[in-house]
This record gives structure tokens, C-alpha cells and sequence, in this order.
């Protein structure tokens, strides 16, 4: 939301401010000591995303979650129905429960993979085990989540709901259901575009996200094409096209770099990392 900075018109007032502010830096700086290792990681690669780009001027939350590997365990115990488990894929990994939650949470975290989602309303969720899996690879973990934040800038959920309720609209349930997938795809391809341009604008290694992407697709062992019911690009096309942005990129002049100053909180009950934009 938009803020307005106040200046101080006295002596006085500058100390206070600037003790204040002294004290707002050391709150920030102290709750992310204590936040898990995988929110501080976060913390640092949104911290060097905010170099070179535009990141607006809304707030956007980051959850680190469970995973989807956890809601196919509880599916498989009865704890819910498969196509109702979205509650135990964004469980709260660092909050223990007493009801037999813990041991599938374990497991979703050993085994899960790589996988990330956003809402419409400005949250980030990133299963606990994507980091495991990528390790020390903070470069691609930024491209996850550039890809993800570029879905909520670009409103790509409003997008997709509005293609599938005006433009497909009174077709039959299959040609609805073909038309929605493939503008899935076409949304995903502009997030990896979207993606790419972020990193190389905050300095990044050239063409890490490509290289992310046939990381990505060998952790979770999938090498599959692309169906006509797909919802996202399969791997040669998505790899294609992430080249072929490259390509056109690397063809550009340079653009004016445009920093976006941002404040980090993180909330140990809630679960999130609120980044935000600060006013310029």
C-alpha cells in the first residue's frame, strides 16, 4: 500500500526519528535471527531480487509449507479425501501436532521435491522441501521465486478465471476445459519469461533459470511433453522457450537498473515473511 515518508523539521526530532528507526532495523535484524534457516534463506534471495527490479508497492508474503508429497501421505492414511488435502499440503512444518501429523510431515519433507504456488492475494507458499532439494542452489531457488511472484504481479489467477468465464464461455465442457489448460501454459511461460529477466536484472548468472529448469525436472524425474489437457508446458517445450527468451534478451541494450528499497517481518505464529516495499 502507499506510504508517506515524513521528514523532521527540528534537531530534536531528527534524533528521535533516526533512534526509532535504529530500533525498527534491530527488530527487523533481531525476529529474523530467530527465524527457521529456510525463512532466512528467503529473507536473502528476495533481498538481492529487490536489486534491479521493480518490485511495486504491495506487500507479498512467503510461507514455507509442507508440501503436496504431505497431503498424498494423509490422503493415503484417510486423514482426507484426495481432492480436499490442500490443508495438510500448507501445514506448518515448524509446528508440532499431537494427532499422527508429525510422522507425515517428516516424511513430506525427506521425500517431497521441488514446487512452489502462489494465491491471488499476494502469498508465496514454498514447501520446506524444495529447499533440501536444491540445496546450495540459491541461484535456482530464485528463479522459483521470481516465477511465483511474477504470477501474482501479472494477476495471472484473475487472468486465467476471466479466460475461462468470457472468452470460453457457453463453449462445451471439453473445449472449456482445453481452452483453460492452454492458457494455463501460455500464463506459465510468461512467469519462466518474467523469471529470467528478474535474475538477469538483479545480476544473476546468465541463463541460471534455464538452467533451473532442467535441475528442476531431474530432481522431481519428470521428462514429460506436452498433452493437450497439461497445465503446464512439458519439459522440451518449457526449455525451448526459456532459451529463446535468453536468446532475445541477450540481444538488448542494458536497461536503467530500478531497486526497489523493502523491509522484511516474519511472523513465527503466522508462519510468514512479509516483504515490503518501502516508498522511494
Amino acid at each position: 500500500m502507499p506510504r508517506v515518508q515524513l521528514r523532521s523539521r527540528t534537531a530534536a526530532a531528527l534524533v528521535v526519528s533516526a533512534a526509532l528507526a535504529t530500533a525498527g532495523i534491530v527488530a527487523t535484524v533481531w525476529s529474523m535471527r530467530r527465524a527457521p534457516a529456510e525463512v532466512r534463506t528467503l529473507e536473502t534471495v528476495l533481498q538481492r531480487l529487490s536489486h534491479g527490479n521493480n518490485l511495486g508497492d504491495q506487500p507479498l508474503q512467503f510461507m514455507v509449507a509442507s508440501g503436496t508429497y504431505t497431503a498424498q501421505l494423509a490422503a493415503q492414511r484417510g486423514f482426507c479425501k484426495s481432492d480436499q488435502c490442500d490443508v495438510f499440503a500448507q501445514l506448518n512444518p515448524y509446528q508440532r501436532y499431537s494427532n499422527g501429523w508429525d510422522e507425515l510431515i517428516r516424511q513430506g519433507y525427506a521425500l517431497g521435491d521441488i514446487q512452489a504456488w502462489s494465491a491471488s492475494s499476494g502469498t508465496v507458499v514454498i514447501p520446506r522441501a524444495a529447499f533440501r532439494a536444491y540445496g546450495s542452489h540459491s541461484g535456482f531457488l530464485a528463479c522459483t521465486i521470481a516465477h511465483e511472484i511474477a504470477h501474482i504481479r501479472r494477476h495471472h489467477l484473475f487472468q486465467q478465471s476471466y479466460h475461462l468465464n468470457h472468452n470460453l464461455h457457453g463453449q462445451s465442457e471439453q473445449a472449456q476445459k482445453i481452452g483453460d489448460r492452454k492458457r494455463s501454459r501460455q500464463l506459465e511461460l510468461e512467469a519462466d519469461r518474467d523469471a529470467a529477466t528478474m535474475l538477469a536484472r538483479a545480476g544473476y548468472p546468465a541463463r541460471l533459470c534455464e538452467q533451473d529448469l532442467a535441475f528442476m525436472a531431474r530432481s522431481i524425474g519428470d521428462a514429460s511433453i506436452t498433452e493437450p489437457d497439461s497445465t503446464h508446458p512439458g519439459y522440451e517445450e518449457r526449455l525451448a522457450a526459456m532459451r529463446a527468451h535468453y536468446d532475445a534478451i541477450e540481444k538488448q541494450p542494458p536497461t536503467a537498473e530500478v531497486n526497489t528499497r523493502v523491509s522484511f517481518r516474519y511472523n513465527r505464529s503466522d508462519n510468514l515473511l512479509t516483504m515490503t516495499p518501502q516508498p522511494r
